[in-house]
């Protein structure tokens, strides 16, 4: 293999050191006082996007845990995309293979990086509604109409709950409905196993909500039983109200 051009060495060797300045020493060409400012930009850049999508997990770590955490993410993570929007989602890559616990680090600190990010990922994912709705909306006799973003989850700390003020919450399984809403604000429904179910099968089928819900009644093993089903309505009618379901279609 032939030996890289000198531009091309010169390239690496800047990037390198702006990654990891106190392992990798600065290009001998670029005095320091200008490398600093090359410094100071990318890794204030990308900590900028991290604060804005993980503004709880960054008070709760506190400015100096949270700066080294940034830095080693910066050094040592190899991001798949060149797209700055895709910084927040890198990272939970990042926590999830490569960041390395320390004594004081909350057990729940990636559940909690997942949570913000999905607010994140709600509110800009592009898509749009395919479907023509029905000037009545029936839930039970017609196919119900899911928001097109909309994600469950069940955690198992109660991540919604968590603040500087609540950073030592006891683990307590938690499955939340996060969604973007006609209006394009982000709506929060805290849920249960049993109606993230229903959710998922919504989310997957086009059924009519009464073969959803007897769905849902049949592999829980509560076919019927009439307060279950009457439950099963009383929620799709409730998400309709949230504005979880926009509608439906025939």
């Amino acid at each position: 293999m032939s030996e890289q051009p000198s531009f091309v060495r010169v390239q690496h060797s800047f990037a390198d050191h702006i990654k990891n300045p106190e392992v990798i020493d600065r290009p001998k060409d670029v005095d320091d006082r200008h490398m600093a400012i090359y410094r100071d930009l990318f890794f204030k850049n990308v900590m900028g996007f991290l604060n804005g999508t993980f503004p709880v997990l960054a008070e709760i770590m506190g400015e100096a845990r949270w700066a080294e955490i940034g830095r080693d993410f910066f050094s040592r993570h190899h991001n798949k995309t060149p797209y700055f929007l895709e910084i927040s989602r890198e990272f939970l890559s990042y926590l999830e293979s490569e960041y390395e616990a320390q004594a004081g680090d909350p057990e729940y600190l990636y559940e909690l990086a997942h949570y913000e990010w999905l607010e994140l990922f709600v509110d800009v994912e592009p898509q749009e509604l395919a479907v023509e709705l029905d000037d009545d909306t029936d839930l039970l006799s017609a196919i119900p109409v899911l928001s097109p973003v909309a994600e469950g989850v069940v955690y198992q700390y109660p991540v919604h709950k968590i603040s500087a003020e609540n950073a030592n919450p006891q683990p307590t399984p938690s499955a939340l409905i996060v969604y973007r809403k006609v209006d394009d604000s982000i709506g929060f429904i805290e849920s249960n196993t049993f109606t993230l179910q229903l959710f998922l099968l919504l989310k997957d089928q086009l059924s009519t909500g009464n073969d959803l819900i007897n769905t849902l009644l049949k592999q829980s093993g509560l076919e019927g039983s009439q307060a279950a089903y009457e439950g099963g309505i009383e929620t799709l009618q409730q998400w309709h109200s949230l504005g979880l379901i926009f509608g439906s279609k025939r």
